[in-house]
């Protein structure tokens, strides 16, 4: 059972051990990097059985949103640094090396809409209780 998941990943992955290659620009890099997590969305949904919570187009957004977050970094060697560390992370996901629940976590449910923040007109008696403990 384990030899179809590593010959899956290892064609979506190529060697474990890939050199980051000069691209014309390190946009491009990132750009190419992000269609192969989409490519294996799908199995990623049909897999950990997300199914139920999500559909792909909303793990596709979900994941955009994290590639978006570091938008900004200009510097080569930190985008091929970024590069790296999401091709261990997709590699691990898909030689199941992560459990359902830390799929969840990290990818299906958006944190900065799950956030909870502290309203800010309180009435006198939560005020009184937040101040005795």
């Amino acid at each position: 059972m384990a030899a179809p998941q590593l010959a899956g990943a290892r064609a979506v992955l190529g060697s474990a051990a890939r050199v980051a290659t000069q691209a014309p620009t390190e946009h491009q890099a990132a750009k190419k990097f992000f269609k192969e997590v989409c490519r294996c969305l799908p199995w990623v949904n049909k897999t950990y059985g997300l199914g139920e919570l999500t559909n792909v187009a909303e793990l596709r957004r979900n994941v955009a949103d994290l590639f978006r977050k570091y938008r900004d970094v200009q510097s080569p060697e930190v985008v091929d640094l970024l590069i790296y560390k999401g091709r261990e992370e997709l590699e691990m996901i898909l030689m199941q090396h992560k459990q359902r629940h830390h799929v969840i976590t990290q990818y299906v449910h958006n944190p900065a809409l799950d956030r909870v923040t502290r309203p800010t007109n309180l009435s006198p008696f939560l005020q009184q209780f937040y101040k005795s403990n």
